[in-house]
Parts: C-alpha cells; structure tokens; sequence
C-alpha cells in the first residue's frame, strides 16, 4: 500500500517528464523523417548527458528521506538548498555541450541535414537545463516529504503546456509560420521555467512545507550534505553513464546504417522510455521505502520493499511490452502521424525492433527498479562497477560484434543492449541481497 501511495503519482510524474521530450519527437516528426531523426539523434545525446549529469543530485531524495524520518527539519532544509546550488552548476557544462555537440556528431559520419537541423534544436533547448536540475532537486525533495501528487499534478500540466506550447511555436498560429525544430526546443524551456515557479510555490508557499524547508537553512546549506550528495551521487552518475553513454553510442552507430534506421530505433526507444516511466516510479517508491526501513535496521521490510518494487514493476513493464507487439503501426503513427512515403519505410524497420525492444524495456526495467533499491541503502560504488561491465563489456562489445562480425546489424545492437541490461539486473540483485542479509532484524 505504502509502495503504490508513492508509486502511482510518481508514475505519472515520470511519464510526464518523458512525455514532454517524446511530445517535441512526435510534433517535428510531422515535419518530415529527417526532422524526427534529427531531434532524436540530437536531442537523445544531449538528454542522455543530462540524465548523467543529475544523476548526482538523486541521492537528494534519500538524504532528505532520512533526516525526515530523524524529525530534523533545518536540515532537510540544508540539504535542498546544497542540492539546488549543485544542479545549477551542474547545468553550466550541458549548456556548453550543446554548442559543440553538432560539431563532434560530424566526425561520426551521420547526414549532413540531421546534423544542421539538430543544431537548431539543441541551440533553442539549452535554455531549459538550469530549470530542468532545480526541478530534478524539487521532486526529489517534495517526494521525500511525502508530496508525490503536488509533483504529479505540476508535471502532467506541464506536458500538456508543452504540447500546445510546442504545437504553436513549431507549426506557427494565424499566418505566422512558426520557428520548425527550434520552436520544439524554446517550448521545451518556457515549460521547465514554469514548472520550477509551480513547483517551488508549492513547496514554499504550505506552512507545514515551510517548516521542514526553512529559508535560512536553505540560504546556508550544508557541506557535510554536499559531501554527501557527491560521495554517493557520483557513482550514481556513473551508473547513469554507463547506460546512458551505451545507449548513446549505439544511436550513434545505427545512425551509420541510414536516416530510417536512425528514425526507426528512436521511435523504438521513445516507446521505451514511455512505458519505463512505470519502472522508474517503481524504482523511485522502493528506493524511499528500503531507505526508510534501513535506518530502521529492518532487514525484513528492506527486502520486502525491494522484491515487491521488482514484482509490481516487472508486471506492469511485461503488460506494456506487449503493446507495440500487436499495434505496431499504431505506435509508430503516434509519432510519425499518417504513414506515408518515407515514413512507411521507418513504421516497417520499427516494427521488426519491437520485439528485441520489449525484451529490453522488461529487462532494463528491472536493472533500474534493483539499482534504485541498492541507491535506498546508499550502495553505489559497486554497482557503478557492475553496470559498467554489464553494459558496455557485453551489451556495447557484444552488440557490436552482433552488428558487424554476424552482420546483423541494427538487431544486433538491439540484442546486445537486451543482453547487457540483463546481466546487469542479475549482478544487482545477487548484490541487494547480500546487503540486505547484512542488516540487523527488525526490531
């Protein structure tokens, strides 16, 4: 019960914050494929950055969750505000990979219109990223307050906003033409400014909010906090490197393969991304709860809240996988719009990876579910290690050779990311449980 109060509205959250990316995917994709790719190629890498990049401030949440559960409430301010100050400096080198992106894409080999459109792009979404990492804090610390639905109610209006917002600026309104891919990308922004203004006012604006994040332990932060915050975080970043980074080479190298397999593989993965939303508020409910319990020396409710977060969230990811399985062109026209031309071609390459993706969605799911969980009891380190194996070792290496040895090409990369996120899920749960045994029994 306790698992589905959290999860139900962080669900809704992720998929709201994904939903705003996929929503710019599929308006451009009714520019043409070439738009599509190039948001998707462009907007891909430098998203997938900047999952790294805020995976240090994850750990907010758990820090917070802790000194919650302890009654100590200057510092669950000190905390939030040390997070705060870290993610707008975090947002100063993703702004700065934005102007070089295009140019290090160039030396991959990929389309010359792609690469320009998405310079176009990345030139109009860079504004969104200091916003994006005070938000990314905010949830994080409005979850450990128990405030899941405040999150929920913020982001699934934010996509909305950013739907119409993002229509508009795209397509034009009343004889003006609109800015094409870059309208996508000033939409982008404008709503991750308003959803830090709604979110910080309702995180500042309650009494009872208030008085757990006081304006002067915010204002003064807490060293030990951010010392915290990396020493933990870091490792989570790596974590979120290696398989963000695995993902962004292989986008790379299928976009060798031609625009449609680019098109078609980013499609594929939007519809990854969508139904992971279940997975990651899965992750981000056990992650709270095995926190919570571990502080408690509660070895049983530690497992109890791991097993029944990989339980839930494996159930629902299955269900999902079968989706695109049976309705195929359907999903592919969600982001395509009608399939004509070269858009049949890219609907016909997604359907034939649907499958290998919905193997790789249930498996990727679950290696986020137990990551999160291991993160709950503040072990990142190893599990950095074992990702790090995992994904690149066999799912980057051994999709390659899949790829280009055994000529499978883009199915290849596909399996090979499957196999990766596999293993990687087995090497966290076997380390969950041996941590887990290690805590003293409930008292």
């Amino acid at each position: 019960m306790a698992l589905a109060r959290l999860g139900v509205p962080l669900a809704g959250a992720n998929l709201a914050e994904m939903g705003m990316t996929l929503t710019d995917m599929a308006i451009v994709g009714r520019l043409g494929a070439v738009e599509f790719a190039a948001v998707g190629l462009a907007g891909g890498v430098i998203f997938d950055a900047e999952a790294i990049l805020s995976g240090v401030l994850t750990v907010v949440g758990v820090l917070v969750a802790e000194a919650y559960g302890r009654g100590e409430r200057e510092r669950v301010g000190a905390i939030a505000g040390q997070g705060l100050r870290i993610g707008l400096l975090l947002s100063l080198p993703l702004m700065a990979l934005c102007l070089m992106l295009p140019g290090l894409l160039s030396w991959t080999g990929q389309d010359s219109q792609v690469l320009a459109l998405g310079a176009v792009y990345l030139n109009a979404v860079m504004w969104s990223f200091p916003f994006f990492m005070a938000y990314a804090v905010l949830v994080d610390v409005a979850t450990a307050l128990h405030r899941p639905r405040t999150v929920f109610l913020v982001s699934t209006s934010a996509v909305a906003l950013n739907a119409v917002l993002s229509w508009f600026l795209v397509f034009g309104i009343a004889g003006w033409p609109g800015w094409g891919v870059a309208g996508a990308g000033y939409a982008t922004s404008l709503v991750n400014a308003a959803m830090v203004t709604a979110l910080a006012a309702a995180c500042f604006g309650g009494r009872e909010m208030r008085s757990w994040l006081p304006i002067g332990a915010l204002m003064r932060g807490d060293r030990a906090a951010g010392r915290d915050i990396f020493k933990v975080g870091l490792p989570v970043a790596g974590m979120t490197l290696a398989e963000s980074g695995m993902f962004t080479v292989v986008m790379v190298l299928i976009g060798g393969f031609g625009t449609i397999a680019l098109a078609a593989s980013k499609m594929v993965f939007g519809y990854v991304q969508v139904a992971g939303a279940f997975a990651f508020a899965a992750a981000d409910a056990a992650a709270i709860r095995v926190a919570m319990a571990s502080g408690r020396g509660d070895r049983t409710g530690v497992w109890r809240a791991g097993m029944l977060a990989c339980s839930v969230g494996t159930a629902i990811l299955v269900l999902l996988a079968a989706v695109p399985l049976v309705f195929p062109f359907d999903v592919a026209a969600v982001f395509l719009g009608e399939l004509k031309g070269e858009d049949i071609a890219v609907a016909e390459q997604a359907r034939l990876l649907f499958g290998i993706g919905a193997l790789y969605l249930v498996l990727q799911g679950l290696q986020t579910i137990v990551e999160h969980a291991l993160r709950g009891l503040r072990d990142t380190l190893v599990p950095m290690w074992q990702s790090l194996a995992g994904l690149w070792l066999v799912g980057l290496a051994g999709g390659a050779l899949l790829a280009y040895a055994a000529g499978m090409g883009v199915a290849g990369l596909w399996w090979g990311m499957a196999a990766g996120s596999g293993l990687t899920a087995l090497l966290f749960l076997r380390r969950f449980a041996v941590l887990t045994a290690r805590i003293g029994p409930a008292g």
